[in-house]
């Protein structure tokens, strides 16, 4: 075979040579050209895909986004729809409590109502399990407010001793101006006072103004929402029904013991008649 070839090649003229290199060379090119061909048209396929892979991820992202808000949404709800329950409860309470002529036992029903109500405030507010909150009602008496009532958080000895200068205080500032106050982390604001004794984790706060008897605090872990905010405006209306008609059983019985003394001190009895 090879004395053949050699025969054949020997008989070749010089320019054929020339030929068979550009033939070759061609070759070569059209080969390097066609593996990059599809070199390119493989890169881009991966490109492609890794760019759907990108797409995919981003639609699962804003479809998670989505379902949280969702189910944020339907927390919101079943929370609101909870608060409205109990609220109203409270409210048959007190529709009853109004009905009743002892002055005594309405002073002593609407203070035990108002402190059922902050512990189920404290609860009501909970949009989600494992988050805290507490809540007091601060009255107001000689530019001070003080702690009269409050939900599992507050130190037992803080009520009647607590107190906060209405105008050194953030629930100060909402007494004065008799305006909701919000805040997201209370101890970034210019009205805020450190209390030395306290270790409360609390930061988050709104205050809502019961008119000249005082202020509703309620203190939070985590920011507050709007349904949050809706639900202690609502309470907050009821409190100040709750504490006017405690203070009008306060004077009727005020005034009940006043007469009961003058009776006394004029000689009378049970079984004697007073003429007008």
């Amino acid at each position: 075979m090879e004395p053949v070839l050699k025969g054949i090649l020997d008989k070749l003229p010089p320019w054929s040579f020339q030929v068979f290199a550009i033939v070759i060379a061609v070759g070569i090119v059209f080969y390097f050209v066609k593996t990059l061909y599809i070199n390119k048209r493989f890169s881009d396929m991966i490109a492609d895909v890794l760019s759907r892979d990108d797409r995919m991820n981003g639609y699962q992202e804003k479809i998670d986004a989505l379902r949280e808000k969702q189910e944020e949404s339907e927390q919101k709800v079943q929370q609101t729809l909870s608060a409205i329950r109990n609220f109203e409860s409270f409210l048959n309470t007190f529709n009853d409590l109004r009905l009743v002529k002892d002055p005594y036992l309405v002073l002593t029903e609407s203070s035990f109502l108002l402190q059922r109500m902050l512990d189920m405030l404290a609860i009501d507010m909970k949009l989600k399990p494992g988050v805290h909150h507490r809540c007091g009602i601060w009255l107001y008496e000689d530019q001070m407010l003080t702690l009269r009532f409050s939900s599992a958080g507050f130190p037992k000895h803080y009520v009647g001793e607590r107190t906060l200068h209405v105008d050194r205080s953030v629930a100060g500032r909402c007494y004065r101006k008799q305006a909701i106050v919000q805040i997201v982390d209370v101890t970034k604001d210019e009205d805020w006072e450190r209390n030395v004794e306290s270790k409360s984790p609390y930061k988050a706060l709104l205050c809502l103004p019961l008119g000249n008897f005082g202020v509703l605090t309620i203190d939070g872990l985590e920011p507050f929402h709007e349904a949050g905010r809706a639900i202690g405006e609502i309470y907050a209306g009821l409190v100040i029904s709750v504490l006017t008609e405690h203070t009008r059983s306060f004077d009727r019985w005020a005034m009940r013991a006043v007469g009961t003394g003058n009776i006394v001190e004029n000689g009378y009895t049970d079984g004697e008649d007073v003429e007008a």
